[in-house]
């Protein structure tokens, strides 16, 4: 990557990440049997039978080349539970109900952004409830680039968040159709202190304790085949949340979100999916809260508004069953690492209007 050395390294890490998977897939197994790393179906990398046979865990090194905190690293473990046999209510007779998957993770960046957390994705009653839980502790360190109330800057601002997060979202399924509605709650403490000392006078605001409560309705439309490695269906999904609190002054504001994928196979080799995301504020939000554009190749943060609208076309092509090539505003590759599962990972490299960027995927390059 130009002008930083620590490019190279991060795709040392993530190789030796899926190295480590490769090593254990090689080791011979007792009494003839297939290595619990290998599928008896074609032989090759699988950990379907150690995550879901053995209810074992996913360790997924976290390579972090995020533009907006700098290079670093960590370790996330994913555990899926999933029941032999279990089913689903969704409207295709017969489909399987997707795993509930808990996890934990710890990372470090270079510029001393420091996070920690833990969640549950958990499905129940024959795939009927969904229930989306995490809860983290974070030292961020960041830059404001301004917006709103804030004049303009090139370079930014530095600040740091210091504090804790959490997220408890539960959903229900409408009969047997695709349809769900539930409710989200989310709060979030933490110190926030501007890092420089020469911003101008109006960036002293960035200074304060943060407080802040949000509760509102969940609406979600969700046909998808996997909900880890989509090959077709529609996801859309709407939130719509009231905030209130204090950060220097009293917070009392209302916030719109909209994630909208599709997924289709124009011929059984390529997968096309559209995206199309909104956000929007509505009242005296604070500067963190500001929706920004998130994709691959732009740094997180970079370019906030009170209304944000993103858009993307990704392509995925069927190689030979294990690997896939990916094409977006850049390009990646995909193993399929647990067949049972549908669960796909690899690496993406997009380039953006500042810089280069390389992430570690594990499933879809689009959030959940």
């Amino acid at each position: 990557m130009p002008g930083r050395r620590s490019g190279p390294a991060a795709l040392h890490a993530a190789a030796a990440g899926f190295a480590a998977l490769i090593f254990a897939a090689g080791s011979s197994a007792e009494d003839g049997k297939h290595s619990l790393f290998i599928d008896p179906e074609d032989g090759r990398l699988d950990a379907s039978q150690w995550l879901v046979g053995r209810r074992g865990f996913l360790p997924v090194p976290l390579v972090i080349t995020e533009p907006a905190i700098g290079y670093g690293g960590g370790l996330a473990l994913a555990f899926f539970h999933q029941k032999p046999g279990s089913r689903s209510a969704a409207p295709d007779a017969g489909s399987r109900a997707p795993p509930s998957i808990s996890a934990v993770m710890a990372a470090a960046t270079e510029n001393g952004t420091q996070i920690a957390g833990g969640g549950h994705f958990g499905i129940w009653r024959e795939d009927t409830i969904r229930y989306s839980g995490f809860v983290g502790a974070m030292d961020m360190h960041v830059k404001f680039f301004g917006g709103d109330d804030f004049p303009r800057l090139d370079d930014g601002v530095a600040y740091s968040l210091k504090g804790w997060a959490t997220l408890q979202q539960a959903i229900w399924r409408i009969g047997r159709s695709s349809l769900w509605i539930g409710g989200q709650v989310v709060y979030f403490d933490s110190d926030a202190r501007l890092e420089e000392d020469d911003a101008p006078a109006a960036f002293d605001a960035l200074n304060g304790s943060i407080e802040n409560l949000g509760a509102g309705l969940v609406l979600q439309y969700d046909s998808r085949d996997n909900i880890l490695t989509p090959g077709a269906g529609i996801q859309s999904e709407w939130y719509l949340r009231k905030h209130w609190g204090s950060f220097v002054r009293d917070l009392d504001y209302t916030e719109i979100d909209g994630k909208n994928r599709l997924y289709f196979g124009p011929h059984p080799r390529w997968v096309v999916a559209l995206r199309a995301d909104t956000s929007v504020v509505n009242g005296d939000a604070p500067f963190y809260a500001l929706p920004y554009v998130n994709q691959r190749g732009i740094p997180r943060l970079r370019y906030q508004g009170e209304a944000v609208l993103t858009t993307e076309v990704e392509a995925r092509y069927d190689i030979d069953g294990r690997w896939f090539a990916v094409a977006f505003a850049g390009g990646g590759a995909r193993y399929l690492i647990a067949r049972e599962l549908g669960l796909q990972a690899g690496i993406d490299v997009a380039r953006g209007p500042e810089e280069w960027a390389v992430y570690l995927q594990v499933g879809s390059g689009w959030a959940y």
